[in-house]
């Protein structure tokens, strides 16, 4: 059994949680990245997708959708973070595990931006604390470019939000 929280719940004190996803289309040849911030009450701060034309294995996306929160919360200046994925083999690879494939080039990329922030940590969580990230990566699949929501949740992911407060 992989470890690992199964219900989310909000980070401590001066820290920012950041859950991420991906979801491949291969009829499409593009990959759905997505990245939900919130705070330590359990608000939500912001979210962004971006669609990347691009045809890899799920793991791969998995990794591009790190390397894109990373740089976004880069930009927006965080320095306390906590990035959580349903991915335990990216959370893993984070802590240094080597390799030579496309995936661990991807993830020698996200460590690279480690060095941006004062304090930061990459997680596994379950799909069900992690569902926010996972149902905005599915809705990509109808989006045609990036799209970022500051402040106002978008509606198809209110209901869970909703919900990780609850439990």
């Amino acid at each position: 059994m992989q470890a690992g929280p199964r219900c989310w719940s909000p980070p401590v004190t001066g820290w920012m949680k950041i859950n991420i996803d991906a979801a491949t289309f291969p009829g499409e040849g593009s990959v759905g990245v997505s990245s939900v911030i919130r705070n330590e009450l359990g608000e939500f701060v912001r979210a962004r997708v971006k669609k990347i034309r691009v045809h890899v294995q799920p793991r791969e996306a998995e990794a591009l959708g790190l390397k894109e929160a990373l740089a976004w919360a880069k930009s927006l200046g965080l320095k306390k973070c906590i990035f959580e994925t349903d991915s335990k083999l990216l959370a893993d690879a984070c802590k240094g595990e080597q390799g030579r494939s496309y995936f661990h080039t991807i993830v020698l990329d996200c460590i690279q931006f480690f060095k941006h922030f004062d304090e930061m940590l990459v997680q596994f969580v379950h799909r069900s604390a992690n569902e926010v990230a996972h149902t905005l990566a599915r809705a990509t699949h109808s989006m045609s470019d990036s799209q970022e929501w500051v402040d106002v949740a978008p509606g198809i992911i209110y209901d869970v939000l909703i919900n990780d407060l609850i439990y």
